[in-house]
């Protein structure tokens, strides 16, 4: 205390148990998921703790079907389309979910100054041009060798670059905002960032199909 008289000991293992239970928390809340729940829990808990962000979840998904709803007749003249549309939301939806982990991550370490995080958006913009790039040449070389039409893996890769690219922008912003606005990225980035990811995903690979 203030008289340096010797008050009490802090274990090394209390603090480690505090450690790993703030840290199993935040994965829990990563998921949408109560840090309450347990593995062993009823059936019953587990519905209590989830049920309402995978309701929210799917008001998203909604708004991820009205987007192909609008290339319905795109669609009908080439069903072609309905195959390849889960791997433009997917992955960017695995690259979003990438950059949130490690912004989230960084958010809870130390604070992000204003700098670094104009940094941080460039930085994950360029990289979502690059992935989706590689992944693009990849898909678009696969299409080619199932022989689809050449046009097609042309307008599914450039559909994934910018998909890549949106999802390193919303997985950098979303987090950041979410902290400004004093609401925890940790809980709510993950449903927001998929919902562009989905969106904007099906707009472009749709989109272009439509106008080609």
């Amino acid at each position: 205390d203030e008289g340096d008289r010797f008050l009490g000991v802090v274990h090394l293992r209390d603090l480690l148990r505090i450690a790993q239970s703030e840290a199993t928390e935040d994965i829990y809340k990563f998921a949408g998921v109560s840090a309450e729940e347990n593995m062993l829990d009823s059936p019953w808990a587990a519905v209590k703790n989830r049920y309402a962000w995978l309701i929210i979840n799917l008001a998203t998904a909604f708004l991820a079907a009205f987007v192909v709803s609008l290339f319905k007749g795109t669609i009908d003249r080439l069903a072609i389309l309905a195959v390849y549309m889960p791997i433009v939301a997917g992955m960017g939806g695995n690259a979003a979910t990438q950059t949130l982990a490690v912004v989230v991550r960084g958010l809870a370490l130390s604070d992000i100054t204003t700098r670094q995080k104009v940094q941080l958006i460039t930085k994950e913009i360029f990289a979502g041009a690059m992935n989706g790039l590689i992944n693009g040449i990849i898909v678009a070389s696969v299409i080619v060798l199932l022989h689809q039409p050449p046009l097609l893996a042309a307008i599914l890769a450039t559909a994934m670059v910018i998909n890549m690219i949106v999802a390193g922008i919303a997985g950098a912003v979303m987090p950041l905002t979410l902290r400004a606005l004093k609401i925890d990225p940790a809980v709510s980035s993950t449903v927001f960032v998929t919902t562009a990811t989905d969106c904007i995903g099906f707009l472009a690979f749709l989109g272009l199909a439509s106008f080609l």
